[in-house]
């Protein structure tokens, strides 16, 4: 988003009325709700779990003013992406709640009054906080519409390698091996490249997908290359996906985006429209996004070298949409540049459509 333009945020908060009652969050934790909704949620991912506690946030920020609330929302965002080691997801997150809580208010009201009636800004914060339970719910659907899209591209007998432990390609394959309306399930294998860095993901999905029936090999991530001849498609997730149609996922993920383009192997991403967003990264060791930084390589001098550094417990690496084929998102099956018009368009100030 344009960092300091009169169009955005501060602009449109301005257009708003002022309601001159103080804001209640000095009690509430943004970090430790966070976190609580993670534990209480096996299902529940980062950009989910931010939003989730962003609605929480709004309902302990009683009687503010328009203006008010979005700077405690701003500030609330900062406090809970300076929390994690890898803020990118966090910041997508946060970041599309704050735009779509704006959209919401500049919407006309059910009184066929301004968007800038003091009465709207009160019916669009209750909406958000009466619809917040359901939201999470039906966010979790767009993993059955990912399916969806990418389920036609997986065919008999094909061997579909993956890396990490994304919930969208699991429940993409775990329907694939389903049958939908009248269209047999799939027979088809699977090659995990091992995450070193999240190993309790390895093992969640691999279990799953043998629990449905489905032969799953797993492999470290040096057999990638020497794997890559027998696959015939590559399909990965997503921690971000951004503004140019690139995305930032597990670190490992563009090495095998590498080797699949010199072995001309199509590679497709699941990915749910909330992970798209505004980070432009320029190059792999800032990923473009405010200076964070991963902490990977550290040079030393001493004969008898010691760690003392400590790694990120998820690191992350940015693949460009050049070795990308196609998205399978919420709303269908979507080329990159279909995805840059998306992220275009929402940061423009279009309508952006969220499950409430």
């Amino acid at each position: 988003m344009p960092a300091e333009e009169d169009t955005g945020a501060s602009a449109v908060s301005r257009e708003l009325p002022i309601r001159n009652k103080e804001a209640d969050t000095e009690s509430f934790d943004i970090v430790k709700t966070y976190h609580r909704l993670l534990a209480e949620d096996d299902d529940l991912i980062m950009p989910l779990a931010a939003i989730e506690a962003m609605i929480e946030s709004l309902r302990h920020m009683s009687s503010t003013t328009v203006h008010e609330t979005m700077d405690l929302l701003k500030e609330q965002s900062a406090k809970l992406q300076s929390s994690v080691e890898n803020p990118i997801a966090v910041y997508h997150g946060t970041d599309l709640f704050q735009q779509y809580f704006l959209k919401q208010l500049k919407q006309p009201g059910p009184d066929s009054e301004t968007t800038s009636s003091h009465k709207n800004f009160e019916v669009v914060r209750e909406h958000l906080l009466r619809n917040g339970t359901s939201f999470i719910q039906k966010a979790k659907q767009a993993r059955e519409k990912i399916a969806v899209a990418g389920r036609r591209y997986i065919r008999d007998n094909y061997t579909i390698l993956t890396y990490g432990g994304s919930r969208a390609v699991e429940v993409l394959f775990t329907r694939a091996m389903e049958a939908q309306d009248g269209d047999a399930p799939r027979r088809f294998k699977v090659i995990q490249v091992v995450d070193e860095a999240r190993p309790a993901k390895n093992d969640r999905v691999a279990a799953a997908l043998r629990e449905k029936g489905i032969k799953v090999a797993t492999i470290p991530s040096s057999a990638v290359a020497f794997a890559m001849e027998t696959v015939d498609r590559v399909v990965v997730g997503a921690e971000a996906v951004c503004s140019n149609a690139g995305i930032i996922s597990g670190m490992g993920t563009y090495p095998i985006a590498l080797v699949a383009k010199a072995y001309n192997k199509e590679l497709f991403v699941a990915a749910e429209q909330y992970k798209f967003g505004d980070t432009y990264p320029s190059y792999q060791s800032s990923l473009g996004f405010r200076g964070f930084k991963q902490n990977i390589i550290n040079f030393q001098s001493s004969r008898t070298p010691e760690r003392d550094v400590s790694l990120p417990a998820s690191p992350v690496d940015y693949t460009p949409p050049d070795y990308i084929t196609s998205f399978f998102t919420d709303q269908g099956d979507l080329t990159p540049q279909a995805v840059r018009r998306n992220i275009l368009d929402f940061i423009v100030d279009k309508p952006v459509e969220l499950p409430m």
